[in-house]
């Protein structure tokens, strides 16, 4: 039920990346987060680059476009991350690669060179 239930917030929450701002961005040591979510109330990013921290980084937004964003510097290396929805939904970068998270879910992968 949970399951399914995180499948049809999903699909609610998520209606498609804005043009050309599809999974994060990396340049020069930065990543850039985003994503579009017009109709929540907050959105942050947490991942292995924080220790999974629950409070996530906060992205700012939305912008006219319903895209939220935050970019953070991080080290070279691969990093594993979800999105945390209004505080308590995790999801997966719909523009990202993805791996098992081994708990049922998926977390996406950034890799910083």
């Amino acid at each position: 039920m949970k399951k399914m239930l995180s499948s049809m917030l999903a699909l609610i929450f998520f209606s498609g990346c804005a043009a050309g701002s599809s999974g994060p961005q990396v340049q020069n040591g930065e990543v850039r987060f985003i994503l579009h979510a017009p109709s929540v109330a907050s959105v942050a990013v947490t991942g292995s680059f924080n220790q999974w921290d629950g409070r996530g980084h906060a992205l700012s937004g939305p912008d006219r476009s319903g895209v939220w964003s935050v970019t953070l510097p991080l080290s070279p290396g691969r990093y594993e991350y979800a999105f945390i929805i209004d505080g308590s939904v995790w999801q997966a970068d719909p523009g990202a690669p993805f791996v098992d998270d081994g708990f049922g879910g998926k977390n996406s992968v950034v890799e910083v060179r």
